[in-house]
């Protein structure tokens, strides 16, 4: 039988006399009323007091990717010991963007960095930008001369700004005049000297919490870790004078009282090397085939340079960086030549260039891609970079004439489209013909072939397309082939970059400190340019580029000493302080 149905009702209860109350009451009725202002500060002491503590991280479950442990553990020792003002300084490619990413999400999720700057060189704005909109889902915004940190609604973007655009009025003065929560200033070697525009930038700065990131906060001076740490904690290492006189001058090589020395910076520096995170990216091998063009292509191509020269003396800096892209052009396929030559009024050029229907190199791709083992659907994967979409489209019709099977990417392509070539390159297209836009912030790491049919010169963007496939999460050697026409400057730059400092085996990062070793703001591509329309014969231009690369060579063994200087004064015994 079921049992009667309970009743609604609550059950009588007996009265309660308040007279055991009276007293507390009494006091209850004989308070004021708190003033506003003393509710919200007392609302938000409440707010703050349920927060978990740094031990918790509330942004994990807000990230695109996961994070190894050591990033964890360096995030945590910021945000717990060092109080989000600190050094982070990790060897090169071990990611303290990721871990200086973390420290600003735990930041912002608990309220606590609603203004937050990044500071960085010019040729790490973008990466910046796609690291925290992509992995981090935080909104960035790019401020430049004419565009200010915003000013209204609960979440601001992250503000991203070059070095060289921030340390300069209008955008200064907009930068120092008003409060951040967290400012992240990228390779933070370059503000070590204090009377330099950029560290006058950074001490002006007015932030609660300061990351500084860098893979050598010491080059030449022991000073440079006494200007660095005063940055984030000031009279840390005492006075400039007392910290000469303890620790013996500014001599790297042996200074007093190292173990001490040491020691401090472990309250204010997180550093890991690779050897301590067993963390190995496989190798990249790298293969080059110069590529012989035909008899009218090395015509065309002679050509185009020998004017680039012609006009390039004295050209206003627009004219330059036209003829400068012409160049670049030349040296990738005739179509794509064929389209600015007009506009630089080359009409006799720009017929040759029409004429040439498939150049020797796109005869030599099939040929790759045929040992490579990417032409069959189901086969190997490869991505073809080029840089240029009318080189793309020429070899989208050679590649669909030899079979091959492959999907397109560039970056006119709606993200929806994207998603569906990046989608049929994982499941049934061999090869991914892409421009320069390809794969930003996606995971490809299941391809581990690359073809350069195209090279920039400027090696920084090489080092970038790479940096789609040879990525943690990688776990297949990466080969990259590259295409470079006989007598070309992309032959050249390949020579160059290959035998003066081996980029093909350089680890993610390094290569941009080897460039700003030459010059915070240099610009390779340019000194290229520079040295064609300089030079009165090939064999000239021949000899600058050697110069050009011996700057290079001597920058590379340069941080190469300096990686070693690092690593003596601040691990202790292969332990690396502030490490967790």
């Amino acid at each position: 039988m079921r049992a009667p149905a309970a009743s609604l009702e609550p059950p009588a209860r007996p009265a309660r006399s308040l007279e055991p109350f009276a007293h507390l009451l009494s006091r209850v009725e004989a308070l004021e009323p708190a003033a506003e202002a003393s509710a919200r500060l007392v609302r938000a002491a409440v707010k703050v007091r349920a927060r978990p503590s740094f031990e918790t991280f509330v942004s994990l479950g807000h990230l695109r990717f996961e994070p190894f442990d050591y990033q964890l553990q360096a995030a945590e020792a910021v945000l717990r010991r060092m109080r989000g003002r600190a050094i982070m300084a990790d060897e090169v490619g071990l990611g303290k963007t990721i871990e200086a990413g973390l420290v600003l999400s735990e930041l912002r999720l608990r309220g606590l960095a609603r203004r937050v700057l990044v500071v960085c060189p010019a040729g790490l704005v973008a990466q910046w930008r796609e690291e925290l909109e992509r992995k981090f889902s935080l909104a960035c915004q790019v401020l430049d001369a004419g565009a200010g940190a915003g000013t209204g609604g609960p979440e601001l973007p992250v503000g991203i700004a070059s070095l060289p655009s921030a340390r300069r009025s209008p955008l200064r003065d907009r930068l120092v005049g008003q409060e951040w929560d967290l400012v992240i200033v990228d390779e933070a070697h370059r503000v070590r000297n204090p009377s330099t525009a950029s560290a006058r930038l950074v001490r002006d700065l007015r932030t609660r919490h300061l990351l500084l990131l860098t893979a050598t906060p010491v080059e030449n001076r022991l000073s440079d870790l006494f200007n660095l740490a005063s940055l984030v904690a000031p009279g840390l290492l005492g006075t400039a004078k007392e910290f000469r006189a303890r620790h013996g001058g500014d001599a790297v090589a042996a200074p007093r009282e190292l173990a001490a020395l040491r020691a401090r910076m472990a309250e204010v520096m997180v550093r890991h090397r690779r050897s301590q995170v067993a963390l190995m990216l496989p190798r990249r091998l790298a293969e080059t085939f110069v590529v012989r063009p035909g008899e009218e292509e090395r015509e065309l191509y002679a050509a185009v340079a020998g004017r680039v020269r012609e006009e390039g003396a004295g050209a206003r800096p627009a004219q330059a960086m036209a003829l400068r892209a012409a160049l670049r052009l030349a040296g990738s396929s005739p179509a794509a030549l064929a389209g600015v030559a007009g506009t630089l009024h080359w009409d006799d050029l720009a017929e040759r260039a029409s004429a040439i229907r498939r150049p020797a190199k796109a005869d030599a791709l099939v040929e790759v891609l045929g040992r490579l083992g990417a032409v069959a659907p189901g086969g190997e994967k490869a991505i073809v970079f080029t840089a240029f979409r009318r080189t793309q489209d020429a070899l989208a019709a050679v590649l669909e004439g030899a079979g091959v099977a492959f999907a397109t990417y560039h970056g006119g392509l709606s993200r929806k489209e994207k998603e569906a070539a990046i989608g049929a390159f994982g499941d049934g297209a061999s090869v991914l013909l892409s421009t320069e836009a390809a794969g930003e912030g996606r995971n490809l790491q299941f391809c581990h072939q690359m073809v350069n049919f195209d090279l920039p010169w400027n090696p920084m963007e090489i080092e970038q397309r790479l940096g789609r496939l040879h990525r943690i999460g990688q776990e297949h050697e990466v080969l990259v082939v590259n295409l470079a026409g006989r007598e070309t400057i992309e032959e050249r730059i390949l020579g160059v970059l290959e035998a003066k400092i081996n980029l093909f085996e350089l680890v993610v990062g390094e290569l941009d400190m080897i460039l700003g070793r030459i010059d915070d703001e240099y610009d390779f591509e340019r000194a290229v340019f520079d040295a064609h329309v300089e030079s009165a014969d090939d064999a000239e231009f021949a000899a600058r580029l050697g110069e050009l690369g011996d700057r290079l060579a001597e920058a590379r063994l340069e941080y190469l000493e300096s990686r070693e200087r690092n690593d003596v004064l601040v691990d202790a015994d292969g332990d690396a302080p502030g490490g967790g």
